[in-house]
């Protein structure tokens, strides 16, 4: 449990990107593509990616642990997304520039509201203490997991905070090739983001 990870923000490709023009197959009305290059980046060697231990990853949501109401909480993921108007302003601006950077968004007036338990993902980037909209022009952010949640069951069907703890899938101790169901403390799991990946169990992040 001593190499968990934190996941705050998007992660950065290991690859130098480039952007072509072609209409995106992922995003509509995004008249260009990002590919990865054969390069690798200048993140990624100074982070001493040679020597870095590759992992795989089973996809799921990610979700985060961090204290609520006085004891540690589980949390979705909920990101705050641009209301209609803003939404096609920035759609709008997409088709004519390469660089969703160049953007101006007012955060008080363009989104959507959120739950007043929302907080923002911690390592994204801020602007007079203010979080700012990714490239794809929404901020990250969470929501604590309540008990019985109808929204969040799949969430909540992976933990009981009355016994506090988390069901999370991992390496067997005393067999790294085996994986298991453990029941995990959720103080154990604090400030770490995990992998739901299924309807009963969680997987952490390396």
């Amino acid at each position: 449990m001593n190499r968990l990870g934190s996941v705050q923000r998007k992660m950065p490709c290991v690859f130098v990107t480039e952007v072509k023009a072609e209409p995106s197959a992922k995003r509509e009305h995004q008249p260009f593509k990002v590919l990865a290059t054969e390069t690798l980046s200048e993140k990624a060697l100074d982070a001493d990616v040679y020597n870095a231990v590759a992992t795989e990853k089973v996809d799921g949501t990610c979700c985060y642990v961090t204290n609520y109401k006085g004891q540690p909480y589980l949390w979705a993921r909920l990101d705050r997304k641009p209301n209609k108007q803003a939404d096609k302003r920035f759609k709008k601006f997409l088709h004519s520039k390469e660089n969703a950077k160049e953007f101006h968004w007012n955060t008080e007036e363009d989104f959507k509201p959120v739950p007043e338990c929302w907080i923002p993902a911690k390592e994204i980037e801020k602007q007079n203490g203010k979080p700012v909209p990714d490239e794809n022009g929404h901020i990250p952010g969470w929501v604590p997991v309540e008990k019985n949640s109808k929204q969040y069951c799949w969430h909540s069907s992976v933990v009981s905070y009355e016994f506090g703890i988390a069901l999370v899938l991992r390496h067997h101790p005393d067999d790294p090739g085996v994986l298991e169901i453990s029941a995990v403390p959720l103080s154990e799991l604090l400030e770490q983001t995990l992998e739901l990946i299924g309807t009963n169990s969680m997987e952490t992040h390396m």
